[in-house]
């Protein structure tokens, strides 16, 4: 059976209430995969990483700093081909300290960026589709869709984020909120294809969080600047000036609550009914509409059936 014609089939069998999802029928019998045991973090020095190279030509990156450092130090695939579930799973808790809850929904939606998803695998550069779960426009350092390239750094956007960031070596919490919430009406006043919903609401609160989380305190919210320039202008991890993988485990939750303190702190306007949280990032990792439960992604919701991601909606 072709890919599509599959795909159809297996979203025609599934319910589409909400809350209620964990029913799906394409998803009930299916087990959320989790790593056999513990993978810790790689301790931050020279020796315990392998060498950063900037991609060759027969590289593929993506428009997510992270996974291309991760990429570009070799702790996932340095040519960014073949990312299946356990592999992310491993390489993204070596690297950042990322649990496996996180890592089982970002390499769903992933997956479901593959014009095969029924590989159950996805190349970097696959991420770069408009609006596909994980790429949204207003980015803190790609321009949006419209302008024809949404997948290099550019530094102009990231010079106008990185500007919100005070003199004293601190990307605060407060300062990362506000730049967010600038990129969103820059975007939205001078981009005519600007599309900024619930869906990308969340993504953008949620990339923010992990940056934060992955290079400072995801208690406090606050990060180095000189380890978040590392991860955006070179993606390279920083541990040559200091750093070191977060202590705590970066998973959903960890995640949803630093995006609700983002919120409160740049005082954005929330779309009506949505609930900013680990729910709301969950559902729309599986291509759901996080106010209505609606899919709109219908890709992205079959292959959280397939993974076992839409087994786990609503945990945390």
């Amino acid at each position: 059976m072709h890919a599509p014609l599959l795909l159809s089939t297996l979203l025609a069998s599934s319910t589409l209430a909400f809350p209620g999802m964990m029913g799906n029928a394409a998803a009930g019998k299916r087990k959320a995969y989790t790593p056999s045991g513990p993978v810790l973090p790689r301790a931050a020095t020279s020796s315990s990483y392998p060498a950063w190279h900037p991609p060759t030509s027969t590289d593929v990156r993506s428009p997510c700093p992270g996974l291309n450092t991760l990429a570009n130090h070799d702790i996932c695939p340095r040519n960014g081909k073949g990312y299946t579930i356990p592999l992310l799973t491993k390489c993204m808790a070596e690297g950042f300290n990322i649990g496996a809850d996180f890592a089982l929904f970002v390499g769903s939606a992933g997956i479901a960026s593959n014009p095969n998803p029924l590989e159950l695998s996805f190349d970097l550069d696959m991420l770069k589709s408009h609006d596909h779960v994980i790429e949204h426009d207003a980015s803190l350092s790609r321009a949006d869709a419209s302008t024809g390239d949404n997948y290099d750094f550019n530094s102009t956007i990231w010079d106008t984020v990185k500007a919100y960031y005070g003199d004293d070596g601190v990307a605060s919490l407060t300062e990362a909120a506000k730049a967010k919430f600038m990129r969103v009406t820059t975007e939205d006043a001078r981009d005519k294809s600007f599309s900024y919903g619930p869906v990308q609401f969340i993504f953008s609160y949620g990339e923010t969080a992990l940056y934060l989380a992955a290079m400072g305190d995801a208690n406090t919210g606050d990060a180095p600047t000189e380890y978040v320039r590392s991860l955006f202008e070179e993606e390279r991890l920083p541990y040559e000036q200091g750093w070191t993988p977060p202590a705590e485990v970066i998973t959903l939750g960890v995640l949803g609550d630093l995006a609700v303190k983002l919120n409160l702190a740049n005082g954005e306007e929330i779309p009506e009914g949505l609930i900013v949280g680990t729910h709301s990032l969950q559902a729309a990792l599986l291509g759901l509409d996080p106010v209505s439960g609606q899919v709109v992604n219908s890709a992205a919701h079959v292959v959280g059936g397939l993974t076992g991601a839409l087994s786990q909606l609503g945990s945390s």
